[in-house]
């Protein structure tokens, strides 16, 4: 079921909300913004909304266990913040519907608002979580004051922003006591230098090492959060995920994801949500032990020193809610929405 709306929108928000067009964006990033309000406009035949999270309830692709594995990541440092930064106020940054927004709200109580660039996603976020929020570009939030938020959240959105520096600099600049970004990783500058962009809208233009995490988020802690050779493992028993046209693949890939697609439908009927949760700890261990193979960079930076026993410890188990009880009832698009 949805959660009611909030009566009001966050205190910071009062008289200064950011307005569309307020700042020019470049060509990218709007052909970006087109795309995903309509990703986030998409209905079914019986007009029920095609969600980008597993918002109806546990998920089995790839993709649903890939948010599951990064939301976990999340919500645990997040709840080793809590006891010490004495946080109330949370932006999540490139929110999409919701989803992870209304786990940190639930779990922790913040009064949480939410952001994208799309306008679509935080009317979805709304409707369906009754989140407040704004559109807004990641790289331009001149419409929020210097620490206009406890903690900021920016989840698998700057690697698809043509200007990444200036997505950090935004984020540290209005975040009063702690930022938190996932991205994808690069385990060597080699790996990075090698990488190249796909040419689409809303497609990974980045990746980034340990050293570029540092640079542009000083003092903070880095941690991998997926590593790759597991989740060729996972996907036996989910899919694959889009990767991009197979033709641009080596050899030993193409073979790969030509197995899985034959084993996956009869492993498939093992996954459940025993089994995820097998593997996400079980890929927080290997990350522990294998860092030089990484998929997911976690970087968190407290502007604030702790102090001990303030702020709000998880109200429930973030594993089991998150798997088991964060599901919301099919929603409907409004006709003017589709």
């Amino acid at each position: 079921m949805a959660i009611p709306p909030e009566a009001d929108p966050p205190d910071c928000l009062a008289g200064r909300r950011p307005k569309p067009g307020s700042s020019p964006m470049d060509e990218y990033t709007e052909k970006t913004r087109r795309w995903l309000d309509e990703r986030f406009s998409s209905a079914d035949e019986n007009g029920i909304y095609r969600s980008h999270a597993p918002i109806y309830g546990f998920g089995r692709d790839a993709m649903a266990l890939g948010m599951y594995q990064n939301n976990y990541a999340v919500l645990k440092e997040i709840g080793e913040l809590s006891g010490g930064l004495g946080i109330e106020t949370f932006l999540d940054v490139g929110c999409a519907e919701g989803f992870t927004a209304c786990l940190v709200k639930k779990i922790f109580g913040y009064r949480a608002t939410v952001a994208d660039l799309s306008p679509r996603a935080v009317e979805r976020a709304g409707e369906i979580y009754g989140l407040a929020g704004f559109a807004a570009d990641v790289q331009d939030l001149r419409g929020l004051s210097d620490g206009s938020f406890d903690l900021a959240l920016c989840s698998e959105t700057i690697e698809h922003v043509p200007s990444p520096e200036k997505a950090f600099a935004e984020l540290r600049r209005i975040a009063a006591k702690a930022v938190i970004v996932t991205v994808p990783a690069a385990n060597s500058e080699a790996e990075k230098k090698s990488f190249v962009p796909p040419s689409a809208p809303h497609t990974h233009l980045n990746i980034f090492t340990r050293n570029d995490l540092e640079k542009y988020l000083p003092g903070c802690r880095i941690k991998p959060i997926s590593n790759r050779w597991l989740g060729r493992l996972t996907g036996l028993f989910t899919g694959i995920s889009p990767t991009g046209p197979e033709v641009k693949m080596r050899l030993a890939a193409r073979i790969y994801r030509r197995f899985v697609r034959l084993a996956a439908p009869f492993l498939g009927g093992l996954y459940g949500v025993g089994m995820a949760k097998f593997f996400i700890m079980a890929d927080r261990l290997v990350c522990s032990l294998f860092p030089g193979a990484a998929h997911t960079y976690i970087a968190v930076l407290e502007k604030t020193r702790r102090v001990a026993g303030k702020g709000p410890r998880p109200s429930v188990n973030i594993l089991e809610y998150m798997l088991r009880e964060s599901s919301v009832l099919p929603y409907k698009l409004p006709r003017k929405a589709v």
